[in-house]
């Protein structure tokens, strides 16, 4: 029977934008994802997830996590971007490593508010204020 993991998170990210074209490289910082079908479609991604681990996003069975990049349309405003973190992995079992993940994406922004919650099948769930030095659940 398989495990799954669920995540929600998000990140609200300020930035000044002098050149409002210039907009962080967010699969660098957060990682890349891959889906269920890349792996029947021949894509490069879930070879690359294989070999190059830690470019993506933390990935189960049949799939990474996944991320939505909301920009700001205002550019004075000194909260840029918003990126929202979601998925369900199938086959992984390890809440403590996303978390860990999220810290470390999480360093590489000037970050106004960042939450995540991890919940695994059979464990208790983990929520994560990046704030704090340690989780709330």
């Amino acid at each position: 029977m398989s495990i799954w993991t669920h995540v929600a998170g998000v990140v609200r990210i300020d930035a000044i934008r002098f050149d409002p074209n210039d907009i962080p490289d967010f699969d660098t910082i957060f990682g890349r994802e891959w889906t269920f079908d890349d792996m029947w479609d021949d894509e490069p991604a879930y070879t690359d997830s294989i070999e190059n681990p830690d470019a993506f996003m933390p990935c189960g069975s049949e799939g990474s996590l996944e991320k939505s990049v909301w920009v700001n349309p205002d550019r004075n405003s000194m909260s840029a971007y918003t990126i929202t973190i979601f998925g369900d992995l199938r086959d992984y079992d390890d809440p403590d490593a996303i978390v860990s993940w999220f810290k470390d994406c999480c360093k590489d922004v000037w970050v106004r508010q960042a939450i995540i919650t991890v919940e695994t099948e059979g464990k208790k769930p983990i929520i994560y204020n990046y704030k704090d030095k340690d989780p709330i659940i």
